[in-house]
């Protein structure tokens, strides 16, 4: 099939949604279809089949941002001769739309609390171009399909739009096992190592993880966190000096080589408080890293209690206290307990592949 492939940036470098797009546009190369990526920003190492059309974006302010990438894209979309149109950015019309970040409707209500906040939010020029152009993909005559990679992504798109749920089709992410391997190996420490990764600190959670630290150290618990991640430490930074735990704290910016990040930690924090399915966790399972997560990310539909991991309420004032009580429970567990939730996590993402998720689009999207 000739397919276009509608994404605003396509790299192996950048965040989950990024990565997403480079794997899925590669093992499409690789099964043999012929593939256009219209990107703004594009990576050259993805394959060499395939095929980049440059969008060009207004970037003056946010919201034309927004709607000249989808203008754009649509314009060149059309010059196209392919079967199928897939948007993994915010685009329409689209034969198949996926969920990659996300949706602005419902974070809108986690991000600003209060109808009235919403309201005037929604007024902002940036919120009021990604909702209008939400509304138009989730419109049945815009878009013939859409693909979500967690029944959360589902489930908040009946409860906002009026869709036809028969044409939502779940697709749970894939992870390079190749690359993010585990070490499983019996390991005997008195200080714990935590980990948390994120572009976002604020909506990843960062907040209440420093301060669910603190409270496991007056139970008696003390464990060091690492942060992996682009963005301003200064405030959580600051946090944790209120907090007396400075020296449990320590901040490292983004790295390339995050599965080394993953194998070398004892247990991954990430209590987003919105994410349709963060990548990350799904890494850190598959490098034999045990993760804590919300119910408000997509991810946690995966993890099996206590086996390979925890799952607590996403997006509530007692998120540290959960944390918290999961890093107790945790810190609690013999070497050997703890050694089998590695070897479960492993095993437990053994059946998400890219290849297997690659193939599973082309199905529903051949029908």
């Amino acid at each position: 099939m000739k397919i276009a492939v509608i994404r605003s940036e396509c790299s192996f470098t950048k965040g989950g949604a990024e990565r997403y797009a480079a794997n899925l546009c590669r093992e499409l190369c690789e099964m043999g279809h012929e593939v256009w990526v219209l990107a703004e920003i594009f990576a050259n190492d993805i394959h060499p089949d395939l095929k980049h059309v440059p969008i060009k974006v207004n970037r003056t302010t946010s919201s034309r941002r927004n709607r000249s990438f989808n203008k754009n894209a649509q314009k060149e979309a059309l010059k196209l001769n392919v079967d199928h149109v897939i948007a993994l950015s915010r685009s329409y019309p689209s034969d198949a739309f996926r969920v990659s970040d996300p949706l602005h409707c419902f974070w809108m209500k986690i991000r600003y609390p209060g109808k009235i906040h919403q309201f005037l939010q929604s007024l902002n020029p940036r919120h009021k171009a990604i909702l209008e152009i939400e509304k138009a993909i989730l419109d049945p005559n815009n878009t013939r399909m859409i693909v979500t990679n967690s029944k959360l992504s589902k489930k908040i798109i009946g409860e906002y739009y009026d869709y036809p749920q028969e044409r939502i089709h779940v697709i749970y992410n894939g992870v390079d096992h190749s690359q993010f391997t585990a070490d499983t190996s019996l390991r005997k420490r008195e200080t714990l190592e935590l980990l948390f990764v994120g572009q976002d600190f604020k909506r990843k959670g960062l907040g209440p993880v420093i301060e669910a630290v603190a409270l496991a150290k007056n139970d008696g618990y003390i464990c060091q966190l690492r942060v992996i991640g682009r963005d301003n430490p200064s405030p959580y930074q600051e946090q944790a000096k209120k907090l007396g735990i400075p020296n449990l704290v320590t901040f490292e910016g983004p790295t390339r080589q995050i599965q080394d990040a993953y194998r070398e930690a004892d247990l991954f924090v990430f209590p987003s408080l919105y994410d349709p399915f963060a990548n990350v966790v799904l890494e850190s399972l598959a490098c034999g890293l045990p993760a804590i997560t919300t119910t408000t990310n997509g991810s946690s539909e995966i993890i099996t209690e206590g086996e390979d991991g925890y799952v607590i309420e996403g997006a509530t004032d007692h998120l540290a206290t959960d944390i918290a009580a999961c890093i107790s429970t945790f810190c609690a567990l013999s070497n050997e307990a703890r050694q089998q939730m590695r070897q479960q996590s492993r095993t437990t993402t053994e059946s998400y592949t890219i290849r297997g998720n690659a193939e599973q689009f082309i199905a529903h999207l051949s029908q």
